[in-house]
């Protein structure tokens, strides 16, 4: 993930769909970290919270390998997208947020 995003873990995978299409798979999960030792040998992504899974049906690609790829890129702009609707959501909050009373 690009510079601001290093909290999210984008995974990319592809469903064969029959004659070269693919169903582009994608997760988008929180990263976790694993420094503490305490997951050593836990299944990669296990631990990770999902927070959005989207497909991409009948793409026509040569390989797995490619449609994979494919797949990861669009979990990535999903991710950019949802990661700046919130931000601008948390501005506008921001900005029309009306001050606390005065009163003691």
């Amino acid at each position: 993930m690009e510079a601001g995003l290093e909290f999210l873990v984008v995974r990319g995978f592809a469903v064969r769909e029959g004659r070269g299409k693919w169903a582009c798979c994608f997760e988008i999960r929180l990263a976790a970290s694993l420094d503490d030792g305490c997951h050593v040998g836990a299944n990669e992504g296990s631990d990770e919270p999902l927070l959005y899974r989207g497909e991409l049906h009948g793409r026509q690609f040569d390989c797995e390998l490619a449609a994979a790829d494919a797949a990861r890129a669009a979990g990535e702009r999903e991710a950019r997208l949802r990661v700046e609707s919130l931000r601008a959501l948390i501005i506008a909050q921001h900005r029309h947020r009306v001050p606390p009373p005065l009163v003691a």
